[in-house]
């Protein structure tokens, strides 16, 4: 079975749609990924990437998601990926 790598994009979309802000910025030849921290008045998680890097900020966004957010679906499905693939 073949995976396809992670898509910036549509990481952001299917954020979105669970109702988790993330953005994206193209700052010159560089890529700003955020998140809305879930802590109340505490500042946006951010990372910047090389835009050669693109798969790398989209699993960075992942990563935090499981993180700050880990009662989401999306989280608790890529937490299920992420076991089973470990488990190989």
């Amino acid at each position: 079975m073949r995976v396809e790598r992670r898509n910036l994009f549509v990481t952001l979309r299917m954020l979105h749609t669970a109702g988790i802000e993330a953005d994206a910025r193209l700052l010159g030849e560089r890529i700003q990924v955020l998140l809305r921290n879930p802590d109340p008045g505490a500042a946006p998680l951010e990372a910047t990437f090389e835009v050669t890097q693109i798969v790398h900020a989209a699993n960075w966004l992942v990563a935090c998601v499981v993180d700050y957010y880990p009662k989401s679906d999306l989280a608790k499905v890529w937490g299920m990926i992420y076991d089973a693939s470990v488990l190989r």
